[in-house]
Protein backbone atom coordinates (compact mmCIF):
# COMPACT_ATOMS: atom_id res chain seq x y z
CA UNK A 1 0.00 0.00 0.00
CA UNK A 2 1.12 3.67 -0.86
CA UNK A 3 3.28 4.78 2.16
CA UNK A 4 2.00 7.85 4.47
CA UNK A 5 3.93 11.19 4.03
CA UNK A 6 7.22 11.66 5.25
CA UNK A 7 9.51 14.42 5.63
CA UNK A 8 13.08 14.02 3.62
CA UNK A 9 16.14 15.91 3.36
CA UNK A 10 17.48 17.70 0.15
CA UNK A 11 19.84 15.77 -1.54
CA UNK A 12 23.51 16.59 -0.47
CA UNK A 13 25.08 19.30 -2.48
CA UNK A 14 28.75 18.62 -2.23
CA UNK A 15 31.72 21.20 -1.89
CA UNK A 16 33.60 21.83 -4.46
CA UNK A 17 36.55 21.29 -2.92
CA UNK A 18 36.07 17.94 -2.27
CA UNK A 19 34.81 16.97 -5.73
CA UNK A 20 38.38 18.63 -6.93
CA UNK A 21 40.82 17.12 -4.87
CA UNK A 22 39.36 13.97 -3.98
CA UNK A 23 40.35 10.56 -4.97
CA UNK A 24 37.89 8.20 -4.29
CA UNK A 25 38.35 4.56 -4.30
CA UNK A 26 37.64 2.80 -7.41
CA UNK A 27 38.28 -0.53 -6.22
CA UNK A 28 41.60 -2.50 -7.54
CA UNK A 29 42.43 -1.14 -10.79
CA UNK A 30 45.72 -2.39 -11.59
CA UNK A 31 44.22 -5.48 -13.75
CA UNK A 32 42.30 -2.58 -15.96
CA UNK A 33 45.09 -0.55 -16.10
CA UNK A 34 47.00 -3.12 -17.61
CA UNK A 35 45.05 -4.37 -20.26
CA UNK A 36 44.57 -0.42 -21.36
CA UNK A 37 48.37 -0.45 -21.39
CA UNK A 38 48.59 -4.29 -23.63
CA UNK A 39 46.01 -3.05 -25.82
CA UNK A 40 48.20 -0.21 -27.27
CA UNK A 41 51.21 -1.91 -26.67
CA UNK A 42 50.37 -5.23 -28.85
CA UNK A 43 48.91 -3.80 -31.51
CA UNK A 44 51.92 -1.02 -31.84
CA UNK A 45 54.57 -3.26 -31.88
CA UNK A 46 53.15 -5.58 -34.15
CA UNK A 47 52.94 -2.58 -36.61
CA UNK A 48 56.31 -1.54 -35.45
CA UNK A 49 57.21 -5.21 -36.58
CA UNK A 50 55.38 -5.24 -39.96
CA UNK A 51 57.57 -2.14 -40.86
CA UNK A 52 55.48 0.70 -40.66
CA UNK A 53 56.45 2.87 -37.66
CA UNK A 54 55.08 5.75 -38.63
CA UNK A 55 51.72 4.70 -38.29
CA UNK A 56 52.16 2.60 -35.01
CA UNK A 57 50.45 5.00 -32.57
CA UNK A 58 47.30 5.30 -34.55
CA UNK A 59 46.18 1.99 -33.28
CA UNK A 60 45.74 3.93 -29.65
CA UNK A 61 42.24 5.76 -30.95
CA UNK A 62 40.93 1.96 -31.61
CA UNK A 63 42.59 1.13 -28.49
CA UNK A 64 40.60 3.41 -26.35
CA UNK A 65 37.59 0.85 -26.94
CA UNK A 66 39.14 -1.42 -23.89
CA UNK A 67 38.04 1.25 -21.66
CA UNK A 68 34.09 0.79 -22.40
CA UNK A 69 34.79 -2.67 -21.63
CA UNK A 70 35.51 -2.22 -17.69
CA UNK A 71 33.40 -3.93 -15.09
CA UNK A 72 31.15 -5.83 -18.08
CA UNK A 73 30.66 -9.51 -17.49
CA UNK A 74 32.44 -11.59 -19.65
CA UNK A 75 29.78 -13.26 -21.68
CA UNK A 76 29.41 -9.87 -23.47
CA UNK A 77 32.82 -7.72 -22.89
CA UNK A 78 33.90 -8.65 -25.86
CA UNK A 79 30.85 -7.24 -27.82
CA UNK A 80 30.63 -4.31 -26.19
CA UNK A 81 34.11 -3.57 -26.64
CA UNK A 82 34.04 -3.84 -30.68
CA UNK A 83 30.67 -1.62 -30.52
CA UNK A 84 32.89 0.90 -28.96
CA UNK A 85 35.81 -0.38 -31.25
CA UNK A 86 33.15 0.49 -34.64
CA UNK A 87 32.19 3.71 -33.18
CA UNK A 88 35.77 4.89 -32.82
CA UNK A 89 36.78 3.66 -35.77
CA UNK A 90 33.55 5.62 -37.66
CA UNK A 91 34.91 8.87 -35.63
CA UNK A 92 38.27 8.41 -37.12
CA UNK A 93 36.91 8.05 -40.66
CA UNK A 94 34.98 11.17 -40.74
CA UNK A 95 38.25 12.69 -38.95
CA UNK A 96 40.25 11.20 -41.92
CA UNK A 97 37.76 12.76 -44.32
CA UNK A 98 37.78 15.99 -43.64
CA UNK A 99 41.79 16.19 -43.11
CA UNK A 100 41.85 14.35 -46.58
CA UNK A 101 39.67 17.42 -47.88
CA UNK A 102 41.62 19.69 -46.80
CA UNK A 103 38.40 21.70 -45.64
CA UNK A 104 39.74 24.29 -43.49
CA UNK A 105 38.91 25.19 -39.90
CA UNK A 106 35.13 25.27 -40.16
CA UNK A 107 34.79 22.18 -41.61
CA UNK A 108 36.84 20.61 -38.58
CA UNK A 109 34.94 22.48 -35.91
CA UNK A 110 31.88 20.94 -37.63
CA UNK A 111 32.95 17.45 -37.90
CA UNK A 112 34.44 17.53 -34.37
CA UNK A 113 31.34 18.98 -32.93
CA UNK A 114 28.63 16.44 -34.55
CA UNK A 115 30.78 13.60 -33.26
CA UNK A 116 30.94 14.96 -29.72
CA UNK A 117 26.98 15.91 -29.62
CA UNK A 118 26.36 12.30 -31.12
CA UNK A 119 28.15 10.69 -28.76
CA UNK A 120 26.88 12.87 -25.26
CA UNK A 121 23.05 12.24 -26.26
CA UNK A 122 23.97 8.28 -26.77
CA UNK A 123 26.41 8.41 -23.85
CA UNK A 124 23.68 10.28 -21.66
CA UNK A 125 20.47 8.35 -22.89
CA UNK A 126 21.92 4.75 -22.54
CA UNK A 127 23.52 5.82 -19.06
CA UNK A 128 26.84 4.10 -20.00
CA UNK A 129 28.61 6.25 -17.09
CA UNK A 130 32.50 6.72 -17.65
CA UNK A 131 34.48 7.03 -20.14
CA UNK A 132 31.82 9.36 -21.59
CA UNK A 133 31.79 11.00 -25.05
CA UNK A 134 35.40 12.52 -25.20
CA UNK A 135 37.22 9.55 -26.55
CA UNK A 136 34.73 9.81 -29.97
CA UNK A 137 35.53 13.00 -30.17
CA UNK A 138 39.52 12.73 -29.33
CA UNK A 139 39.46 10.15 -32.26
CA UNK A 140 37.89 11.88 -34.82
CA UNK A 141 40.16 15.42 -34.18
CA UNK A 142 43.46 13.37 -33.93
CA UNK A 143 43.02 11.45 -37.14
CA UNK A 144 41.58 14.51 -38.61
CA UNK A 145 45.07 16.39 -36.94
CA UNK A 146 46.91 13.42 -38.33
CA UNK A 147 45.51 13.20 -41.96
CA UNK A 148 46.27 16.71 -42.20
CA UNK A 149 50.15 16.00 -41.28
CA UNK A 150 50.76 13.70 -44.06
CA UNK A 151 49.71 10.22 -42.82
CA UNK A 152 47.72 7.60 -44.96
CA UNK A 153 44.26 7.28 -44.39
CA UNK A 154 44.36 4.01 -44.93
CA UNK A 155 46.77 3.07 -42.55
CA UNK A 156 45.55 5.07 -40.36
CA UNK A 157 42.06 2.82 -40.10
CA UNK A 158 44.04 -0.05 -40.63
CA UNK A 159 45.68 0.82 -37.42
CA UNK A 160 42.63 1.88 -35.80
CA UNK A 161 40.75 -1.14 -36.63
CA UNK A 162 43.71 -3.32 -35.33
CA UNK A 163 43.94 -1.35 -31.79
CA UNK A 164 39.97 -2.29 -31.41
CA UNK A 165 40.30 -5.74 -32.00
CA UNK A 166 43.33 -6.11 -29.64
CA UNK A 167 41.08 -4.19 -27.29
CA UNK A 168 38.42 -6.94 -27.64
CA UNK A 169 40.80 -9.41 -26.94
CA UNK A 170 42.51 -8.14 -24.55
CA UNK A 171 39.50 -6.95 -22.60
CA UNK A 172 38.94 -10.96 -21.90
CA UNK A 173 42.43 -11.67 -20.72
CA UNK A 174 40.54 -11.92 -17.39
CA UNK A 175 38.11 -14.93 -17.97
CA UNK A 176 40.92 -17.21 -17.52
CA UNK A 177 41.73 -15.93 -13.83
CA UNK A 178 38.43 -15.37 -12.71
CA UNK A 179 35.15 -15.50 -15.22
CA UNK A 180 32.66 -14.41 -12.69
CA UNK A 181 34.24 -11.19 -11.02
CA UNK A 182 32.23 -8.57 -12.58
CA UNK A 183 29.26 -9.74 -11.79
CA UNK A 184 30.75 -10.92 -8.17
CA UNK A 185 31.53 -7.28 -7.95
CA UNK A 186 27.97 -6.33 -8.48
CA UNK A 187 26.13 -8.46 -6.38
CA UNK A 188 28.61 -7.30 -3.19
CA UNK A 189 28.32 -3.35 -4.38
CA UNK A 190 24.40 -3.94 -4.61
CA UNK A 191 24.67 -6.41 -0.73
CA UNK A 192 26.15 -2.85 0.91
CA UNK A 193 23.63 -0.52 -0.33
CA UNK A 194 21.02 -2.18 1.06
CA UNK A 195 22.88 -2.71 3.94
CA UNK A 196 23.61 0.86 3.95
CA UNK A 197 19.79 1.59 3.20
CA UNK A 198 18.41 -0.23 6.09
CA UNK A 199 20.92 1.59 8.78
CA UNK A 200 20.17 4.85 7.09
CA UNK A 201 17.01 4.98 5.57
CA UNK A 202 15.92 7.87 3.01
CA UNK A 203 15.45 8.91 -0.39
CA UNK A 204 19.71 8.85 -0.90
CA UNK A 205 20.06 6.01 0.42
CA UNK A 206 17.17 4.02 -1.00
CA UNK A 207 17.39 5.31 -4.15
CA UNK A 208 21.24 4.26 -4.06
CA UNK A 209 20.45 1.02 -3.28
CA UNK A 210 17.93 0.41 -5.95
CA UNK A 211 19.95 1.59 -8.44
CA UNK A 212 22.58 -0.69 -7.32
CA UNK A 213 20.13 -3.80 -7.18
CA UNK A 214 19.27 -2.75 -10.95
CA UNK A 215 23.02 -2.60 -12.05
CA UNK A 216 23.16 -5.88 -10.36
CA UNK A 217 20.67 -7.61 -12.03
CA UNK A 218 22.03 -6.41 -15.15
CA UNK A 219 25.47 -8.04 -14.38
CA UNK A 220 23.42 -11.02 -13.76
CA UNK A 221 21.26 -11.49 -17.06
CA UNK A 222 24.53 -10.28 -18.42
CA UNK A 223 26.33 -12.71 -17.27
CA UNK A 224 23.75 -15.24 -18.15
CA UNK A 225 23.25 -16.71 -14.58
CA UNK A 226 19.91 -18.20 -14.53
CA UNK A 227 17.62 -18.32 -11.08
CA UNK A 228 19.64 -20.68 -8.30
CA UNK A 229 22.93 -19.59 -9.00
CA UNK A 230 24.57 -18.30 -6.31
CA UNK A 231 25.26 -14.42 -7.72
CA UNK A 232 21.15 -15.03 -8.19
CA UNK A 233 20.57 -16.41 -5.17
CA UNK A 234 22.72 -13.96 -2.92
CA UNK A 235 21.17 -11.24 -4.50
CA UNK A 236 17.40 -12.24 -4.49
CA UNK A 237 18.09 -12.34 -0.72
CA UNK A 238 19.44 -8.60 -0.69
CA UNK A 239 16.47 -7.78 -2.69
CA UNK A 240 13.94 -9.23 -0.55
CA UNK A 241 15.57 -7.06 2.64
CA UNK A 242 15.37 -4.00 0.41
CA UNK A 243 11.57 -4.82 -0.24
CA UNK A 244 10.84 -6.34 3.39
CA UNK A 245 12.02 -2.41 4.49
CA UNK A 246 8.91 -1.13 2.61
CA UNK A 247 6.51 -3.39 4.83
CA UNK A 248 5.45 -5.41 1.69
CA UNK A 249 5.95 -8.87 2.01
CA UNK A 250 8.92 -10.64 0.18
CA UNK A 251 9.08 -11.03 -3.36
CA UNK A 252 9.69 -14.69 -4.71
CA UNK A 253 12.31 -16.51 -6.75
CA UNK A 254 11.88 -14.72 -9.93
CA UNK A 255 14.70 -12.61 -11.81
CA UNK A 256 13.48 -8.91 -12.69
CA UNK A 257 14.12 -8.06 -16.17
CA UNK A 258 17.49 -6.59 -17.24
CA UNK A 259 17.62 -2.71 -18.09
CA UNK A 260 15.25 -1.26 -21.00
CA UNK A 261 16.66 -1.71 -24.46
CA UNK A 262 18.54 0.21 -26.53
CA UNK A 263 15.93 1.53 -28.31
CA UNK A 264 13.80 2.86 -25.70
CA UNK A 265 16.24 4.34 -24.36
CA UNK A 266 16.91 6.17 -26.88
CA UNK A 267 13.33 7.17 -27.77
CA UNK A 268 12.91 7.76 -24.48
CA UNK A 269 15.74 10.92 -24.34
CA UNK A 270 14.45 12.58 -27.55
CA UNK A 271 12.52 14.98 -25.36
CA UNK A 272 13.70 18.48 -25.38
CA UNK A 273 13.54 18.67 -21.44
CA UNK A 274 15.76 15.07 -21.22
CA UNK A 275 18.55 15.64 -19.44
CA UNK A 276 20.55 13.62 -22.56
CA UNK A 277 18.70 16.20 -24.96
CA UNK A 278 19.57 19.43 -23.38
CA UNK A 279 23.22 18.02 -22.92
CA UNK A 280 23.82 17.61 -26.02
CA UNK A 281 22.35 20.67 -27.25
CA UNK A 282 24.15 22.99 -25.19
CA UNK A 283 27.56 20.89 -25.70
CA UNK A 284 26.77 21.40 -30.20
CA UNK A 285 26.03 24.95 -29.21
CA UNK A 286 29.21 25.73 -27.04
CA UNK A 287 31.43 23.51 -28.76
CA UNK A 288 31.00 25.50 -32.26
CA UNK A 289 31.40 28.86 -30.24
CA UNK A 290 34.47 27.41 -28.83
CA UNK A 291 35.89 26.30 -32.19
CA UNK A 292 35.07 29.06 -34.34
CA UNK A 293 36.12 31.93 -31.38
CA UNK A 294 39.68 29.50 -31.32
CA UNK A 295 40.03 29.79 -35.44
CA UNK A 296 39.47 33.45 -35.15
CA UNK A 297 41.91 34.05 -32.74
CA UNK A 298 44.57 32.50 -35.27
CA UNK A 299 45.49 29.29 -33.30
CA UNK A 300 46.30 26.38 -35.14
CA UNK A 301 44.05 23.69 -33.57
CA UNK A 302 40.35 24.47 -32.80
CA UNK A 303 39.28 21.08 -32.38
CA UNK A 304 41.18 21.12 -28.57
CA UNK A 305 38.77 23.92 -27.63
CA UNK A 306 35.79 22.24 -28.71
CA UNK A 307 37.51 18.84 -26.56
CA UNK A 308 37.84 21.26 -23.81
CA UNK A 309 34.14 22.50 -23.77
CA UNK A 310 33.01 19.00 -24.51
CA UNK A 311 35.00 17.80 -21.43
CA UNK A 312 33.23 20.47 -19.07
CA UNK A 313 29.76 19.76 -20.41
CA UNK A 314 29.34 16.29 -21.46
CA UNK A 315 28.21 15.27 -17.69
CA UNK A 316 24.43 17.36 -17.70
CA UNK A 317 23.76 20.34 -16.15
CA UNK A 318 24.83 20.18 -12.86
CA UNK A 319 27.47 23.73 -12.58
CA UNK A 320 29.02 22.30 -9.11
CA UNK A 321 30.71 19.43 -10.96
CA UNK A 322 30.99 21.20 -14.49
CA UNK A 323 32.93 24.00 -13.46
CA UNK A 324 35.10 21.60 -11.34
CA UNK A 325 35.84 19.79 -14.41
CA UNK A 326 36.60 22.82 -16.28
CA UNK A 327 39.26 23.31 -13.33
CA UNK A 328 40.48 20.08 -13.79
CA UNK A 329 40.62 20.10 -17.15
CA UNK A 330 43.18 23.33 -17.57
CA UNK A 331 44.99 22.49 -14.81
CA UNK A 332 45.65 18.86 -15.88
CA UNK A 333 45.93 19.84 -19.18
CA UNK A 334 49.06 22.19 -18.39
CA UNK A 335 50.83 19.86 -16.23
CA UNK A 336 49.93 17.11 -19.02
CA UNK A 337 51.92 19.46 -21.44
CA UNK A 338 54.98 19.44 -19.36
CA UNK A 339 54.53 16.08 -19.36
CA UNK A 340 54.64 16.09 -23.36
CA UNK A 341 56.85 18.25 -23.46
CA UNK A 342 59.37 16.43 -21.08
CA UNK A 343 58.91 13.10 -22.91
CA UNK A 344 59.70 15.35 -26.28
CA UNK A 345 63.08 15.81 -25.17
CA UNK A 346 63.90 12.79 -25.39
CA UNK A 347 62.62 12.04 -28.82
CA UNK A 348 61.28 8.72 -28.17
CA UNK A 349 61.08 6.10 -31.66
CA UNK A 350 59.73 2.50 -32.46
CA UNK A 351 59.11 0.48 -29.65
CA UNK A 352 60.09 3.14 -26.82
CA UNK A 353 57.20 5.32 -28.06
CA UNK A 354 55.20 2.93 -28.11
CA UNK A 355 55.92 1.96 -24.46
CA UNK A 356 55.54 5.14 -23.34
CA UNK A 357 52.26 5.54 -24.61
CA UNK A 358 51.40 2.01 -23.02
CA UNK A 359 52.15 3.31 -19.73
CA UNK A 360 50.25 6.78 -20.50
CA UNK A 361 47.29 4.42 -21.19
CA UNK A 362 47.69 2.65 -17.77
CA UNK A 363 47.47 5.81 -16.02
CA UNK A 364 44.34 7.42 -17.66
CA UNK A 365 42.80 3.94 -16.76
CA UNK A 366 43.80 4.09 -13.61
CA UNK A 367 42.32 7.76 -12.93
CA UNK A 368 39.85 8.59 -14.95
CA UNK A 369 36.84 7.10 -12.44
CA UNK A 370 38.30 8.58 -9.75
CA UNK A 371 40.09 11.96 -10.54
CA UNK A 372 39.81 13.69 -13.79
CA UNK A 373 42.72 16.34 -13.43
CA UNK A 374 45.20 13.57 -12.53
CA UNK A 375 43.81 11.47 -15.69
CA UNK A 376 44.09 14.47 -18.11
CA UNK A 377 47.90 14.91 -17.27
CA UNK A 378 48.26 11.46 -19.18
CA UNK A 379 45.17 12.05 -21.75
CA UNK A 380 46.83 14.97 -22.92
CA UNK A 381 49.92 13.62 -24.06
CA UNK A 382 48.37 10.89 -25.50
CA UNK A 383 46.62 13.06 -27.50
CA UNK A 384 49.46 15.13 -29.25
CA UNK A 385 51.94 11.83 -29.70
CA UNK A 386 49.01 9.59 -31.67
CA UNK A 387 48.02 13.45 -33.56
CA UNK A 388 51.55 13.70 -34.28
CA UNK A 389 52.23 16.84 -32.55
CA UNK A 390 55.79 15.50 -31.69
CA UNK A 391 57.22 15.18 -35.18
CA UNK A 392 55.76 18.70 -36.34
CA UNK A 393 59.55 20.60 -34.99
CA UNK A 394 59.43 22.78 -31.91
CA UNK A 395 56.86 21.73 -29.49
CA UNK A 396 56.78 25.27 -28.13
CA UNK A 397 54.24 26.70 -30.09
CA UNK A 398 52.01 23.75 -29.47
CA UNK A 399 52.41 23.49 -25.84
CA UNK A 400 51.18 27.08 -26.52
CA UNK A 401 48.48 26.86 -28.62
CA UNK A 402 47.12 24.03 -26.70
CA UNK A 403 47.03 25.70 -23.67
CA UNK A 404 45.23 28.67 -25.00
CA UNK A 405 42.69 26.61 -26.62
CA UNK A 406 42.19 24.71 -23.43
CA UNK A 407 41.11 28.33 -21.95
CA UNK A 408 38.72 29.31 -24.68
CA UNK A 409 37.32 26.23 -24.41
CA UNK A 410 36.95 26.00 -20.24
CA UNK A 411 35.67 29.62 -20.54
CA UNK A 412 32.76 29.16 -22.77
CA UNK A 413 31.62 26.43 -21.68
CA UNK A 414 31.84 28.43 -17.66
CA UNK A 415 29.66 30.65 -19.54
CA UNK A 416 27.43 28.58 -21.04
CA UNK A 417 26.18 26.77 -18.07
CA UNK A 418 24.78 30.08 -16.39
CA UNK A 419 23.71 31.71 -19.88
CA UNK A 420 22.56 29.42 -22.28
CA UNK A 421 19.33 27.81 -21.06
CA UNK A 422 20.07 28.25 -17.66
CA UNK A 423 17.04 26.77 -15.79
CA UNK A 424 17.09 24.09 -18.11
CA UNK A 425 17.90 21.52 -15.26
CA UNK A 426 13.50 22.64 -14.00
CA UNK A 427 12.42 21.57 -16.99
CA UNK A 428 14.14 18.00 -16.79
CA UNK A 429 13.15 18.54 -13.12
CA UNK A 430 9.58 17.84 -13.90
CA UNK A 431 9.99 15.93 -17.33
CA UNK A 432 11.47 13.13 -14.79
CA UNK A 433 8.25 13.16 -12.52
CA UNK A 434 6.19 12.99 -15.78
CA UNK A 435 8.08 10.15 -16.74
CA UNK A 436 7.79 8.53 -13.60
CA UNK A 437 3.94 9.10 -13.62
CA UNK A 438 3.71 7.82 -16.84
CA UNK A 439 5.41 4.39 -16.21
CA UNK A 440 3.68 4.14 -13.11
CA UNK A 441 0.52 4.08 -15.00
CA UNK A 442 1.27 1.58 -16.96
CA UNK A 443 2.36 -0.61 -14.03
CA UNK A 444 -0.96 -0.13 -12.80
CA UNK A 445 -2.89 -1.01 -16.18
CA UNK A 446 -0.53 -4.05 -17.22
CA UNK A 447 0.29 -5.23 -13.77
CA UNK A 448 1.55 -8.08 -13.61
CA UNK A 449 4.18 -7.74 -16.46
CA UNK A 450 7.33 -7.12 -15.73
CA UNK A 451 8.63 -4.74 -18.47
CA UNK A 452 6.81 -1.81 -16.84
CA UNK A 453 8.17 -2.61 -13.68
CA UNK A 454 11.61 -2.17 -15.30
CA UNK A 455 10.51 0.82 -16.89
CA UNK A 456 9.16 2.07 -13.56
CA UNK A 457 12.53 1.63 -12.47
CA UNK A 458 14.75 2.82 -14.86
CA UNK A 459 12.67 6.39 -14.91
CA UNK A 460 13.15 6.30 -10.95
CA UNK A 461 16.66 6.35 -11.42
CA UNK A 462 16.63 9.39 -13.38
CA UNK A 463 14.64 11.35 -11.13
CA UNK A 464 17.32 11.76 -8.48
CA UNK A 465 20.29 12.57 -10.99
CA UNK A 466 18.13 15.41 -11.76
CA UNK A 467 17.07 16.52 -7.91
CA UNK A 468 21.50 16.89 -7.65
CA UNK A 469 21.61 18.93 -10.55
CA UNK A 470 18.37 20.98 -9.79
CA UNK A 471 19.68 21.48 -6.06
CA UNK A 472 23.46 21.88 -7.25
CA UNK A 473 22.54 25.05 -9.41
CA UNK A 474 18.80 26.30 -7.66
CA UNK A 475 18.96 25.32 -3.98
CA UNK A 476 15.72 27.62 -3.00
CA UNK A 477 13.80 26.46 -5.84
CA UNK A 478 14.57 23.02 -5.28
CA UNK A 479 13.64 23.63 -1.42
CA UNK A 480 10.50 24.34 -2.65
CA UNK A 481 9.63 21.75 -4.88
CA UNK A 482 11.30 18.89 -3.25
CA UNK A 483 8.87 17.82 -0.46
CA UNK A 484 6.45 16.69 -3.56
CA UNK A 485 9.24 15.28 -5.60
CA UNK A 486 10.40 13.18 -2.72
CA UNK A 487 7.24 11.96 -2.12
CA UNK A 488 7.01 11.00 -5.86
CA UNK A 489 9.84 8.95 -5.84
CA UNK A 490 9.05 6.98 -2.81
CA UNK A 491 5.62 6.38 -3.96
CA UNK A 492 7.26 4.82 -7.07
CA UNK A 493 9.27 2.77 -5.31
CA UNK A 494 7.11 1.63 -2.95
CA UNK A 495 4.59 0.11 -6.00
CA UNK A 496 7.90 -1.78 -7.27
CA UNK A 497 8.16 -3.32 -3.75
CA UNK A 498 4.69 -3.86 -3.88
CA UNK A 499 4.66 -5.76 -7.26
CA UNK A 500 7.62 -7.59 -6.21
CA UNK A 501 5.38 -9.07 -3.39
CA UNK A 502 2.71 -10.35 -5.52
CA UNK A 503 3.27 -13.78 -7.06
CA UNK A 504 3.99 -13.96 -10.71
CA UNK A 505 0.35 -14.04 -12.64
CA UNK A 506 -1.64 -12.52 -9.80
CA UNK A 507 -3.31 -8.57 -9.90
CA UNK A 508 -1.72 -5.92 -8.25
CA UNK A 509 -3.92 -5.80 -5.31
CA UNK A 510 -5.70 -2.49 -4.05
CA UNK A 511 -4.48 -1.17 -7.74
CA UNK A 512 -7.12 1.78 -7.67
CA UNK A 513 -5.47 3.14 -4.05
CA UNK A 514 -2.29 3.68 -5.92
CA UNK A 515 -4.29 5.28 -8.80
CA UNK A 516 -5.22 8.40 -6.08
CA UNK A 517 -2.44 7.83 -4.38
CA UNK A 518 -0.38 8.96 -7.93
CA UNK A 519 -3.28 11.46 -8.72
CA UNK A 520 -2.79 12.91 -5.38
CA UNK A 521 0.45 14.32 -6.50
CA UNK A 522 -0.40 16.86 -8.60
CA UNK A 523 1.23 17.96 -11.41
CA UNK A 524 -0.01 21.14 -11.24
CA UNK A 525 1.85 21.90 -8.18
CA UNK A 526 5.23 20.37 -9.12
CA UNK A 527 5.59 21.83 -12.37
CA UNK A 528 5.37 25.42 -11.88
CA UNK A 529 8.63 27.60 -12.00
Amino acid sequence: MPSDAREEPLPRVVRPRSLLFALPAAGRRWSAGLRAAVAVALPGTLVLLSGHAGAALFVTFGSFAVLYGEGRPYRVRARVVLTAGAALLLSAGLGTAVGTLGAGKPAVVLVVTVVAVLAVYTVDALRLGPPGALFFALACGGALVATEAGADPLSLLACTALGAVSSAVVSMAGVVADRDKPERVAVQRAVRAVDTFLGHAGTETRHAASSALSAAWNAVHDAGRKPGSEPATTLIAAHRRFVAAAGDASPGDALPLPRPGVGYRLRRSASLRSHAMVTALRVGVTCVAAGSLSASLGLTRPHWAVLSALVVLQQGTDRVRANVRGLQRFAGTAVGLGLFAALSAFSPAGFALVAAVAALQFCIELFVPRNYAVAVVFITPVALLAGGAAATGAIGPVIRDRLAETAVGVALAFLSLYLLAPHAHRRTFHWTEARVRAAARQVLVSAPAMAPRRDLQFELEGTTRAAVDSAHNDLAWTRRHWPAHAELVHLGYDLLAACWATAPGDRLAGAQRWEQAFRALSPAETQQN
